[in-house]
């Protein structure tokens, strides 16, 4: 990238994830936090009697889960680093499947931990988790405890979409990726990037935009970062 594009870094996600991806390039984009979506906690009852383990795909649900109950001995199987980082961090035994859903749902099968497994996950659910754990023969049910919210684009965003300066944007799963399109609506900015978490991401964006996708090597934050990295030294 030409040393005078100065590309802005556009962060989609809610509030709390955008502001620590960003902590990431401190000093090196300019970056823009404009959410697209928040997370709204449901008002649900979890049933923890005979519950051998809990499984999460996002750090949102292992933060409403420590809101809404006060077990910490239960195992937690998470689909990638930074959620079991988070639970630990809140006191579960947490393992790592260092991947996406199929990598979480092979960690599970070769454990086949005794009791009843619980997926905590968000209203809106990808990966079929709790239907291939069945299929194997395991004790599975989902339960939603929040909600991601949709937020309309507001001014940042609006300001950067319809800005002369190029943009890179990452998007971190389908259905982050499919809002962000609808929020771009006609508006393209000088020149745009999606770093995209996995093909599933891109494959959600209209075929326009999946011109300005660039695939991270895995799904995690860390190859994502790298994407971006290697887009800004080019």
């Amino acid at each position: 990238m030409p040393d005078n594009a100065d590309p802005v870094l556009l962060l989609t996600r809610p509030a709390p994830q955008s502001r620590r991806f960003a902590a990431r390039f401190a000093g090196r984009l300019d970056t823009v936090i404009a959410p697209l979506q928040k997370i709204a906690p449901l008002d649900v009852a979890m049933d923890d009697a005979g519950l051998g383990a809990v499984i999460f795909t996002s750090e949102n649900g292992v933060r409403v889960f420590a809101e809404i109950s006060p077990r910490r001995d239960i195992p937690a199987f998470c689909v990638g680093d930074r959620t079991a980082e988070v639970a630990r961090a809140l006191g579960l035994a947490a393992r790592s499947a260092k991947g996406a859903a199929d990598d979480l749902v092979a960690m599970v099968l070769e454990e086949r931990p005794s009791g009843r497994l619980l997926h905590l996950h968000g209203r809106h659910v990808r990966g079929d988790v709790v239907d291939r754990l069945r299929a194997a023969g395991l004790d599975a049910a989902g339960l939603a405890i929040y909600d991601q919210v949709r937020c309309p684009p507001d001014d940042a965003f609006l300001g950067v979409a319809g800005g002369s300066r190029p943009v890179i944007a990452p998007l971190f799963s389908p259905r982050s990726a499919a809002i962000f399109a609808e929020a771009l609506g006609a508006a393209r900015p000088a020149a745009l990037t999606l770093p995209c978490l996995s093909e599933a991401v891109r494959a959600a964006l209209p075929p326009d935009l999946q011109a300005s996708a660039v695939l991270a090597d895995a799904p995690s934050a860390d190859a994502l970062t790298a994407a971006i990295t290697r887009h800004i030294s080019l």
